[in-house]
């Protein structure tokens, strides 16, 4: 599964629940405008709270499709915001519009997005292994983060190599491209011989700082580099 079928797949069940929700609001019997559901609240709340996040992790909270969901406000009444008529159809309408988008490709750095996410994820573990003293663990993790993102860039810029890759030959075939300078391909030459090291048992002779330094390579790196 892709990484955009699988979105389309979680924004669907989302769409499928959000509409079911809507489907259930009933009048009031005094018919002044009123409307209550069978349903318990927190589902309301629940469903809400889940379409956010999914639009923030998708489109990121400066996009259109976050800034036009309403804002859940706390209630302690049955006409609580959760069964409003107008509420719940505008955060479902926001998912609906962000799956169209991401169906017809009009959010070409959704890819980009997802997995800047990922390389978060690992950096942020590497750092907390480098905190507890684990700076071996940790250099695996980064040098797997930067040869990831090489490979990337080396297919967003057409780039190729020969036979299996690894950061040495993505980062070769970068530098030919004139994707980055000579100094940067040095220091990810540098990067990429430590993670060699402790990959083929030979931990003991890298330094602490010298896996510190490669964090915050990698991460600026990333950032000046996307893919």
């Amino acid at each position: 599964m892709t990484i955009k079928s699988d979105i389309l797949t979680r924004l669907d069940g989302l769409i499928d629940e959000g509409t079911k929700l809507v489907n259930s609001y009933q009048a009031t019997v005094d018919s002044m405008g009123a409307t209550y559901s069978d349903i318990p609240e927190q589902d309301f709340r629940a469903f809400t709270t889940k379409a956010t996040a999914a639009i923030d992790r998708i489109a990121g909270e400066e996009s259109q499709f976050f800034k036009h969901l309403p804002e859940l406000k706390a209630s302690k009444s049955i006409s609580s915001p959760g069964y409003n008529v107008t509420f719940l159809p505008a955060v479902v309408g926001s998912i609906v519009a962000l799956r169209d988008a991401v169906d017809n490709g009009h959010l070409e750095s959704l890819e980009t997005r997802i997995r800047a996410h990922v390389h978060d994820d690992f950096l942020e573990q590497a750092k907390d292994l480098l905190d507890s003293k684990y700076h071996v663990a940790a250099m695996v993790l980064i040098g797997g983060v930067l040869e990831d993102h090489l490979q990337k860039l080396c297919t967003k810029n057409g780039l190729t190599w020969n036979g299996h890759g690894s950061i040495s030959k993505y980062n070769d075939a970068c530098h030919q491209g004139t994707v980055y300078d000579k100094p940067t391909w040095r220091r990810i030459q540098s990067i990429g011989d430590l993670r060699n090291d402790v990959a083929h048992g030979q931990g003991a002779g890298v330094k602490v700082p010298d896996v510190e330094d490669a964090y915050k390579f990698v991460g600026r790196f990333i950032a000046d580099h996307p893919a």
